[in-house]
């Protein structure tokens, strides 16, 4: 979106215009509540309420942008400011910090925004309805900013559930930018730890984890010898 003369640029009219582009095309499965179709989405209502976070969070007195990144296996929203709770509390839920509470009470107000503390639970189990990898929430301190990155994609550990977990996958699979930056990585430094591989990249240790098991099974990726003395070999496919 820009700032192209046909909309007023404040909050409001940010939120409201970037939540449809958000929301149109994920999955609506055809629901009635009683005679009526019901076409809201528990991953619907867990977007407004990321992007809604990303508002009353902000610390708007630091050089910085409400940034929203939609790709097509993932949204990257970025506030800046830091956390006011531990990332650890935040997944948990049951408390709220929001940085911004008189916006935080304005949108409730136009039913945006879950009650103190649910927020984030929403978001968490509105994604694991749908089996996909757990959203990432990640507190950059040099860059004065919170990111959360939303995928749209099934983890490996919920495969199709007509198939044995350990069944090869043999359908094309589109790696995502972060996963041939790995396997690129890797490729030029067979020896290279998840430990290192993380310092380079910024990303945590659980999803370097689980972006390594993911190649791994979708045969991207083999791992010769042991994880102490051996290499990583990337293959083609």
């Amino acid at each position: 979106m820009t700032y192209d003369g046909t909309w007023e640029n404040n909050l409001f009219n940010f939120i409201r215009m970037a939540i449809p582009k958000l929301t149109r095309d994920l999955p609506h499965p055809f629901s009635m509540d009683g005679v009526v179709r019901k076409d809201d989405t528990l991953q619907a209502k867990a977007v407004r309420e990321a992007v809604t976070n990303m508002v009353i969070h902000s610390d708007f007195m630091v050089n910085g942008v409400l940034k929203v990144e939609k790709y097509d296996d993932c949204f990257v929203l970025t506030n800046p400011g830091l956390l006011k709770l531990p990332i650890e509390q935040i997944y948990k839920g049951g408390e709220s910090k929001a940085r911004n509470q008189r916006m935080q009470n304005m949108f409730r107000m136009i039913g945006y925004g879950e009650n103190l503390g649910s927020g984030f639970p929403l978001i968490l189990n509105a994604w694991n309805e749908k089996h996909w990898i757990k959203p990432e929430l990640l507190e950059q301190p040099e860059l004065m900013q919170v990111k959360l990155t939303l995928h749209i994609q099934n983890n490996v550990a919920s495969a199709s559930l007509n198939d044995p977990i350990n069944d090869p996958i043999n359908d094309p699979i589109n790696l995502t930018e972060r996963q041939k930056m790995i396997l690129r990585m890797l490729s030029e430094e067979k020896n290279l730890s998840r430990e290192r591989l993380c310092e380079k990249t910024g990303l945590s240790d659980a999803t370097a984890k689980r972006e390594i098991a993911f190649l791994k099974k979708t045969g991207y990726l083999e791992r010769v010898g042991s994880f102490k003395s051996g290499y990583w070999k990337v293959l083609s496919k």
